[in-house]
């Protein structure tokens, strides 16, 4: 039973957010977490009672993974699955998620690096599902190792199930640890920021494409293969199916290759001037990579912020090969929309260059596919539902 605190905090944020919603701001479940926390700072122990928690983690992914996860758990274990179905991944935003009626037992829930540590402590969670480390956030997360040493201070004890892909030198480090510890291997992949050890910071050899230390890090044997030849978000599927396993749900063989071979991907299609436009959400080198390897289309829009989320550093411009968009038509939109320009011209790329996103696809030909930074992606995404500017964090 809920006490009588958690009752008032919750209709408070309740209201808070549909004040945003009706002023047009923003779609409310930031504001209604921070609105329930304000008030009551232990409402995440709380509405976490008696609740069996997966938390999904990573640098790329998340949205997505957490998602397919809650659809898998909900289908291998015929019950209903609260979820975070937005982005809102830090703390305010969990506390939205956790908040939504009914409450029911199985939840699933994204989580920002930065706050996996509080979440884990607050919420604890019966399962943690790992999906890769990469340089993300420049002004705020900066190194990596950063990431995956305060992970590994974190997991220490034996309560938790993690799912790692043992492929990324960092998450097995971060679970080094761990009491418990799933390991699913794709036979290796070169990860673009290790370069040398983070436990002991010796140069690995990726000679095989497969990590390996005289420390030993990755000698550990990984409890389940998947194809090599799995993309990022098939890889990402590959974890949801464990993780879903781990929770008591059914996945038979069958069922788990449909749904690695159709596992979904960052990809939104919006309307703007009437075109329908498939925008593909990409925040940092990795990501960026993936995407422009998904792109068809002769005419493709880049739309680049360092808003709030974004973060504000875009040295990372010059760290993705954008060979895949030459001999393509490119137009830049966005606040950094000539960081990105001056990046795609040094490398040979015909670029253009668009005050709005609307003016860039009205200059395009169709069809005409786009990259957009996350909150050049929410922003479409609430002109979509009708709100102003997503601003990144509402």
């Amino acid at each position: 039973m809920r006490s009588p605190r958690l009752t008032i905090a919750s209709s408070a944020g309740n209201f808070a957010g549909w004040v945003s919603r009706f002023s047009g701001r923003g779609r409310g479940e930031t504001i209604r977490g921070r609105a329930l926390l304000a008030l009551y700072p232990r409402a995440l122990t709380e509405l976490a009672k008696d609740r069996d928690i997966i938390l999904v983690s990573g640098t790329n992914g998340k949205t997505t993974t957490t998602a397919n996860l809650a659809r898998i758990l909900a289908d291998g274990t015929d019950e209903l699955v609260t979820t975070s179905t937005f982005g809102a991944n830090m703390s305010a935003g969990i506390a939205a998620a956790l908040m939504e009626k009914p409450a029911h037992r199985l939840v699933v829930l994204e989580c920002d690096e930065l706050y996996l540590p509080e979440m884990y402590n607050a919420l604890a969670p019966k399962v943690i599902v790992l999906l890769n480390l990469s340089r993300d956030q420049l002004h705020r997360t900066g190194e990596v190792r950063k990431v995956a040493a305060l992970w590994r201070k974190t997991f220490t004890r034996d309560d938790v199930t993690l799912v790692i892909d043992r492929d990324d030198p960092f998450l097995e480090y971060a679970a080094g640890d761990a009491g418990h510890v799933l390991r699913v291997t794709f036979g290796g992949r070169r990860h673009p920021d290790a370069a040398t050890c983070p436990a002991c910071a010796d140069l690995l050899s990726w000679a095989t494409g497969d990590y390996e230390c005289p420390c030993g890090l990755g000698s550990q044997l990984a409890q389940v293969r998947g194809d090599h030849r799995l993309s990022g978000p098939a890889r990402n599927t590959v974890l949801a199916i464990e993780a879903a396993r781990l929770m008591g749900g059914v996945v038979p063989v069958e069922t788990a290759q449909e749904l690695t071979e159709q596992a979904p991907d960052r990809v939104s299609t919006y309307h703007v001037g009437g075109v329908a436009v498939e925008t593909r959400l990409a925040k940092n080198p990795e990501s960026w990579r993936v995407a422009l390897e998904s792109i068809t289309s002769t005419d493709v829009i880049l739309a680049v912020n360092a808003r709030g989320i974004d973060g504000l550093d875009t040295s990372w411009l010059w760290d993705v090969d954008y060979s895949p968009l030459l001999g393509k038509r490119v137009v830049c939109t966005g606040e950094r929309r000539l960081d990105a320009a001056y990046r795609l011209h040094v490398q040979g790329i015909n670029v253009e260059v668009a005050h709005t996103f609307a003016q860039a696809v009205s200059s395009s030909d169709k069809p005409v596919q786009a990259i957009a930074s996350y909150t050049a992606f929410q922003d479409l995404a609430a002109q979509e539902l009708g709100l102003r500017r997503a601003g990144g964090r509402q």
